[in-house]
């Protein structure tokens, strides 16, 4: 196993069933967006409300190009965030819940708190590396394994494919980077990678009779990470 860092754990009961280096704290990348969906999902129930996106600057990497003052649906921006990444969608619904993206990350933070996430720490709604932002394995499937209590949060993450919508006739095509999803008992969650995290990986899936979910940290690969994730899954459903 090439990461830096990882854990397994049953998904039921959170019963750590492998670690390595867990408590380490490592870049997250776009894993950090499982907290922004959380945090976005606790605040509308209604998902079909339309939000604007804000007259700010966007990063240029990773987007659906959404454009200041376009009006997409909450579901449509938590689409393009979860399977595409799109840091556009991410900065469009943190600035729908609290305004902008700076009081959005202390409600971020507020939440790790409160989920006992004590190797934690966001500096943004997107995951994009900036000094002071980490999680730690343990972290990342702590959060993981409480998000997928969620329905609606399940139902963003197990999507290999999507076409994001929105007025007055956009429609982008998005693929799913994570590559655990093509096989048939694999229901999740999130990829992240940046020049300075590695791949980064919260996967989650029922091999056989028990779900887990795994987290990987600084893979060199998105080959390695899935091969280093299929045998971690096998020998935890073994168990």
């Amino acid at each position: 196993m090439q990461a830096w860092s990882g854990i397994l754990i049953d998904r039921t009961s959170g019963a750590v069933l492998w670690a390595k280096s867990p408590d380490r704290r490592l870049e997250p990348a776009s894993c950090a967006k499982i907290m922004t969906a959380l945090l976005v999902l606790e605040h509308f129930r209604d998902l079909n409300v339309y939000v604007m996106a804000p007259r700010q600057a966007y990063p240029r990497r990773v987007t659906v190009g959404l454009h200041p003052g376009d009006r997409i649906t909450v579901a449509e921006a938590l689409r393009a965030m979860m399977v595409h990444s799109a840091n556009d969608a991410a900065v469009t619904l943190a600035y729908a819940v609290a305004g902008d993206e700076r009081r959005f990350t202390a409600l971020m933070n507020r939440r790790a708190r409160r989920l006992g996430l004590h190797d934690t720490h966001f500096k943004n709604a997107q995951g994009m590396p900036v000094p002071g932002l980490y999680m730690s394995a343990r972290d990342l499937a702590t959060l993981a394994r409480y998000a997928m209590n969620d329905a609606r949060f399940r139902s963003f993450v197990d999507i290999t494919t999507a076409t994001i919508r929105w007025p007055p006739d956009h429609a982008v095509t998005v693929y799913n980077h994570n590559q655990l999803l093509l096989q048939p008992w694999a229901d999740g969650i999130k990829t992240g990678a940046t020049k300075s995290s590695g791949m980064v990986l919260v996967g989650s899936g029922q091999p056989k009779s028990v779900p887990l979910i795994l987290v990987t940290m600084h893979e060199p690969s998105r080959g390695q990470e899935l091969k280093d994730a299929l045998a971690l899954f096998a020998w935890g459903s073994a168990r």
